[in-house]
């Protein structure tokens, strides 16, 4: 059911049962302050009232024996300017000697008496009625008396029950009225506040492919929206960045595709146009597998990056030592370098755990990536460290600087910094992209500097966790 309600109506149901709340507690309070008026003001009467019978019934009782009815028509006599007050007057023992009640309400005992002197108050026929009882000692030449006689005043509180009906069928009205009131104030609250959260749906409803620059502003939001449009404005920017990415990759990949496939085409027609010897056939073929090659072992690196996106490499690690590693490698690579007089050189030693092919396969595209772009009768630097943060493999080499700009583009597919540093190059353009994904996929990271003494590309892996 809650899945159903909007939030603007559940934001208004907060505040509508916020205030009924509220304006609940302060009807309870002002009910009780009424109520505990009235008793305080009813002790009062009373106490008056019991003052005024001790005095009358001190002076009839001086003049000898009492006359009870007729001191019971003088009490009453008294008592006639208010008449939502009665008296009693009795022994101990519980025996009435005046009661000025009305006949049919003397059928009826009051409740039974408690120590003095006493406040009380009790409920009879929907009625609330409060008594003040105290004792009175008659004077000694009175005859057939006890020696003390109980008097009790009691009100009828019928007067002050109207008027608190009155205010609590009023409370009740203005609740309605208030919780009437708090629903649409609620709801006027809740639109207003949530208006750039509407803001935020229609702008996600404009959002297609070729429109990914609308932001939504920050200027005039409420503080609380502040995070999530913020948020949603930098998921923007990233799934802008990703698509111009892919729009960029997409338009490189054909283009890196379409030279080996012209070039198998062209020479295949070539071989066609006319009929050739067996030897120029051959010769043919050759260069047409050199392309197949070539366009093979692109789609196998496109292939190996999007397993590497899906992290799904499949990793066998092993302890290497890396020094060993890279001597192997040098000496690889020392006939290329020779025939391009580069040196390669190699300095520090660490152990790290790791999958010694594919880790291989990332420090040749790493160090092939340095030989094509260092200058003759210059050297490769390859520096292994280690510290309690983990392991360093830095490979630099002399050259034109690179732009800082074009450092995060580097890694990038199929893109190449060549016009910083040499008009033209062999590879792919995925050698960098790949080492990148290899060096990630063992939990370490791969950056680039650049200036003009040097180009300098470092992975840094992080130090195993301890096993104690």
């Amino acid at each position: 059911m809650g899945r159903l309600l909007s939030l603007t109506t559940r934001l208004s149901l907060i505040f509508t049962l916020t205030m009924l709340a509220i304006w609940g507690l302060v009807s309870l309070v002002l009910m009780q302050a009424l109520d505990q008026h009235f008793a305080r003001q009813d002790e009062a009467a009373l106490q008056g009232k019991a003052v005024l019978v001790n005095n009358l019934l001190a002076s009839q009782l001086n003049s000898g024996r009492p006359d009870w009815p007729r001191l019971q028509t003088r009490l009453h006599q008294a008592l006639a300017g208010y008449g939502d007050h009665a008296l009693q007057i009795s022994t101990p023992e519980g025996r009435v000697l005046a009661d000025t009640r009305a006949p049919e309400a003397r059928h009826h005992p009051l409740p039974p008496l408690q120590a003095l002197p006493v406040f009380e108050s009790w409920v009879e026929n929907g009625t609330r009625y409060r008594a003040l009882t105290s004792s009175f000692t008659p004077p000694s030449a009175t005859a057939g008396l006890p020696d003390t006689l109980m008097i009790r005043v009691v009100l009828d509180t019928r007067y002050h029950q109207h008027f608190l009906d009155d205010i609590k069928a009023g409370l009740l009205w203005l609740t309605a009225g208030m919780a009437l009131v708090s629903v649409l104030l609620g709801w006027f609250a809740s639109r207003t506040g949530l208006r750039p959260l509407r803001a935020l749906a229609g702008l996600a409803t404009r959002i297609t492919a070729s429109k990914l620059d609308h932001r939504l502003p920050l200027h005039g939001a409420p503080a609380e929206l502040h995070a999530p449009i913020a948020a949603f404005n930098n998921m923007l920017d990233r799934l802008e960045d990703s698509f111009q990415r892919l729009t960029d990759f997409s338009s490189d990949i054909a283009h890196e595709l379409r030279t080996p496939i012209n070039s198998l085409m062209l020479q295949t027609q070539v071989a066609l146009s006319q009929p050739r010897h067996a030897a120029d056939y051959r010769e043919a073929l050759y260069a047409n597998l050199d392309s197949a090659e070539r366009l093979g072992r692109m789609i196998n690196e496109m292939l190996f990056l999007a397993k590497s996106d899906r992290g799904q490499l499949a990793l066998h690690p092993s302890t290497l030592d890396l020094a060993e590693e890279m001597d192997e490698l040098i000496e690889f690579f020392e006939p290329v370098a020779s025939e391009q007089e580069v040196r390669l050189h190699r300095q520090g030693q660490a152990a790290l755990q790791g999958d010694r092919a594919m880790l291989q396969r990332a420090f040749s595209n790493l160090l092939s990536n340095a030989i094509r772009y260092t200058p003759a009768r210059q050297a490769v630097t390859i520096i292994i460290g280690e510290n309690e943060n983990g392991v360093t493999v830095a490979v630099a080499n002399p050259g034109p600087p690179i732009p800082p700009a074009q450092w995060p583009r580097l890694f990038d597919r199929f893109y190449r910094a060549d016009s910083a540093r040499q008009p033209t190059t062999e590879g792919t353009g995925l050698g960098l992209a790949i080492a990148r994904a290899i060096i990630v996929g063992h939990g370490g990271t791969l950056t680039v500097h650049s200036d003009k003494r040097e180009t300098c590309f470092t992975a840094r892996f992080p130090a195993p966790a301890s096993t104690t």
